[in-house]
């Protein structure tokens, strides 16, 4: 199964409190979705033919995350993330912030059941609820 992975919001905290820290289990949930999936940054920090998720995250994850984020593999998309799934192949899309005309292209390829939206806000511990 293909994983399409956000960054802020999900892997890195947006909250005021915590702003700018690695959520609570996420080197565990980069281990596990890395070991078992072809995972995908689908995120801010890859569009438009840039790539800078290793310099953000480096800053942000402890060292031993590196190793699982080298392995997730970038890819480009221009307005909307929605343009770089690939609707043909089983997917989860894991994110906090989507946009309308990112679910309506779910709704048109009947997918919405596709996308797990992240609210940490409301669940810190909800990469460990992925887990299980």
């Amino acid at each position: 199964m293909n994983i399409y992975l956000d960054i802020d919001g999900v892997l890195i905290s947006d909250a005021i409190e915590s702003y700018g820290q690695p959520v609570a289990h996420v080197l565990d949930f980069l281990k596990f979705i890395t070991a078992r999936h072809n995972c995908y940054w689908l995120t801010t920090h890859c569009m438009n033919g840039e790539n800078h998720v290793k310099e953000f995250l480096q800053k942000k994850l402890p060292p031993e995350a590196m190793t699982h984020v080298s392995l997730i593999k970038p890819l480009d998309w221009k307005e909307w993330k929605t343009e770089a799934i690939d609707f043909s192949k089983d997917f989860r899309w894991i994110d906090d912030d989507v946009y309308e005309p990112e679910l309506e292209a779910l709704r048109n390829h009947n997918c919405e059941d596709k996308l797990i939206k992240i609210n940490l806000r409301e669940n810190p511990q909800q990469l460990k609820d992925i887990l299980r």
